[in-house]
């Protein structure tokens, strides 16, 4: 008895040392350190491992595991296939657990590696990303994955290693205050101090990763819980598949009534649609067809509606098209669906959707905002009706209260903007290339041999110029085949996205766009690609710089550039250095032959496309209307001359 006592005054003291330091990062001191254990807690402790019993015990079956093969064994539960890490000395009783077994484990080069592909992995499939790497560093290195996947909404369950418990405050090696640090990075987070808090903290991850709108989880395992044995009740392992996300918010039906109301009366409406809208295209293209409404995405959301359609405005916002923002700024109606008025979407929000505001005043229209999170309503847009659900709940709820609609005016205006303002660019000279102009060969070759009836496209991206232009120039058709980072905008994230993808959809075509900037941070992961021996297509769009934010220097600060030079590799040479098949394109004669070769090729595969740098337009200004747009005939008036600037000025405007 005395003995449980003291354990629990351990773990007590534990919690205290966790609480004294969330208390200590707001004071002025730098230092940090846990207050130390005492010797009496340590002895406790070492006790209660030696002395565990199950809450449970009296249930039959039992069998003899470690923590780490209860973790191993939930996740089989939960249906996991395959988990991306590396290893490190205070994860190895776990990652032990998988050593013969079922669930594939993929070595990244690096734990932020290992984090982007099960993002990836989640993003491409629905699924759950899962993720595990050692203490300290392992984990540190883990962040930035996980503060993507919280912006983006992205379902992952992420397990640490730690220092014994024993050891927890002492500044151990590779110690660190791993559930503070993700605090503010996940939706949800614990470090497990008892080995019977293993499966209900593994089901918690779960249930809240899936629930409402997706996220990070992370679960801290110190090292001696881990590795400690115990009798387990089998039946733990059972009830696992059974647990499901927390069911959605209850349908306010007089919400949707009110929306369909809105949505009958107006004569301009407009479908803007977000990543919360991947699981239901078929009623989102049923809904638009049958009222006839136009509908646009953001970056996440494109392939949700077929770009081919008619009725489609492709993706908005600041690099969108400008005939989806004329749309939105003109539109009586905006229907937002699994959305959230991203700055990126909405420009300067004072004089965002003029005439949804404006129809909102007379009742004849106004701002829908249709999400899974309540959190999002009014934090940018306030809207006229909000409708607090599932989308595809929503969508089937809303869908017979809208009437059928011809509209044809309204559709007239939305072909002649798309006639008159195509995504277009100017040609490189002298039968140079940019890369606008691979793009549209890449476009042009999965269409034209119609690879999409073939096999699952899939194309991940770096963060810049590239992915702009690759959300301008190629034509999405399903949803959850765009693989980037959004709203955080994570350079070096496209090669192990790449890597996510693909392992998570074997016989697809996974294509890599990536710009030399964003592909030189991560590049070491094309270990990856050769261990594995994934088939990924990689296309380096190579200018030598910085391109995006040399042209914002340019524009905003005068022409002042810094840090936007690179000194790049030969990453041909690096390519086959790694085993892999690389060649060179510098120019449109050879474009559509090694287009084909690389698409085509038997294997990974890597082209570097020496490109001419040029500007991403349209572009909306920082400060600026979603329709006060630079557009293709502004671009000698901005750039101007290699000497001189444009004579477009943005006087006191920053980049935001």
């Amino acid at each position: 008895m005395r003995s449980a006592f003291q354990a629990l005054a351990c773990q007590r003291e534990v919690l205290r040392h966790l609480f004294r330091r969330t208390q200590s990062s707001f004071a002025a001191s730098s230092t940090f350190s846990f207050t130390r254990q005492s010797a009496e807690c340590k002895a406790a402790n070492a006790a209660r491992l030696r002395d565990v019993r199950w809450h449970s015990s009296k249930v039959a079956p039992l069998r003899e595991m470690t923590g780490g093969e209860v973790i191993f064994n939930m996740l089989v539960e939960h249906g996991v296939d395959t988990v991306f890490g590396y290893s490190g000395g205070a994860v190895l009783p776990l990652i032990d657990a998988f050593h013969g077994k079922n669930i594939q484990w993929i070595t990244s080069a690096h734990e932020q590696c290992s984090g982007h592909s099960a993002a990836a992995y989640a993003k491409s499939t629905g699924k759950f990303g899962v993720a595990i790497v050692t203490s300290g560093p392992g984990l540190t290195n883990l962040v930035t994955p996980m503060q993507d996947a919280l912006t983006d909404g992205v379902p992952m369950v992420i397990f640490s290693g730690q220092v014994p418990t024993g050891a927890m405050g002492t500044d151990a090696f590779q110690e660190c205050p791993a559930t503070e640090i993700t605090r503010s990075c996940t939706k949800w987070n614990y470090v497990c101090l008892d080995f019977n808090q293993l499966p209900w903290a593994v089901n918690e991850a779960f249930r809240i990763a899936s629930s409402g709108r997706p996220g990070p989880c992370h679960i801290d395992l110190p090292k001696d819980i881990v590795s400690m044995k115990a009798q387990v009740p089998e039946a733990i392992f059972k009830k696992a598949s059974t647990l499901t996300a927390d069911a959605p918010p209850m349908l306010d039906m007089g919400a949707v009534q009110k929306a369909a109301d809105l949505i009958n009366k107006a004569k301009r409406p407009i479908l803007y649609v977000g990543q919360g809208a991947s699981h239901c295209p078929e009623i989102l293209a049923q809904m638009a067809k049958k009222a006839n409404i136009p509908v646009t995405t953001t970056c996440h959301g494109m392939g949700i509606f077929d770009e081919r359609e008619p009725l489609s405005l492709h993706m908005l916002g600041m690099h969108g098209a400008a005939y989806a923002n004329f749309a939105i700024q003109n539109a009586d109606c905006i229907i937002a669906v699994g959305s959230r008025f991203d700055d990126r979407t909405t420009g300067i929000v004072a004089k965002y959707a003029p005439k949804a505001k404006a129809a909102e005043k007379d009742g004849t229209g106004g701002i829908i905002h249709i999400n899974i999170d309540k959190s999002s309503f009014g934090k940018v847009v306030q809207p006229t009706v909000a409708v607090w659900a599932d989308t595809e709940h929503a969508l089937q709820a809303l869908e017979p209260l809208v009437s059928a609609g011809d509209r044809a005016d309204w559709l007239k205006q939305c072909q002649d903007w798309k006639d008159q303002h195509a995504f277009d660019y100017v040609r490189a000279p002298a039968g140079k290339i940019k890369v606008q102009q691979v793009l549209e060969a890449v476009n042009n070759y999965l269409h034209g041999a119609d690879v999409f009836s073939k096999k699952n496209v899939f194309v991940a991206t770096g963060v810049g110029n590239h992915q702009m232009m690759a959300c301008q120039f190629l034509r999405w058709i399903r949803p959850r085949t765009f693989i980037t980072s959004g709203s955080l905008g994570v350079m070096g994230a496209g090669l192990p996205f790449a890597i996510g993808t693909q392992v998570a959809n074997p016989d697809a075509l996974t294509i890599l766009i990536d710009g030399d900037g964003s592909f030189g941070m991560t590049n070491m992961d094309l270990q990856t690609v050769k261990r594995y021996n994934l088939p990924v297509k990689i296309a380096v769009m190579n200018d030598d710089r910085q391109q995006m934010v040399w042209v914002w220097q340019r524009l905003f600060f005068d022409g002042r550039y810094i840090s936007v030079t690179n000194t790049n590799p030969d990453f041909v040479a690096l390519a086959k250095a790694y085993g892999i098949h690389a060649v060179h394109c510098d120019n449109e004669a050879d474009l559509p032959k090694v287009v084909e070769e690389w698409l085509t090729h038997d294997g990974p595969m890597l082209v570097d496309f020496k490109v001419v740098p040029d500007i991403c337009l349209p572009m909306v200004a920082p400060g600026k209307a979603l329709d006060e747009m630079i557009l293709l005939p502004d671009r000698d008036a901005v750039l101007g001359t290699d000497e001189e600037l444009g004579s477009m000025k943005f006087e006191g405007l920053a980049p935001s």
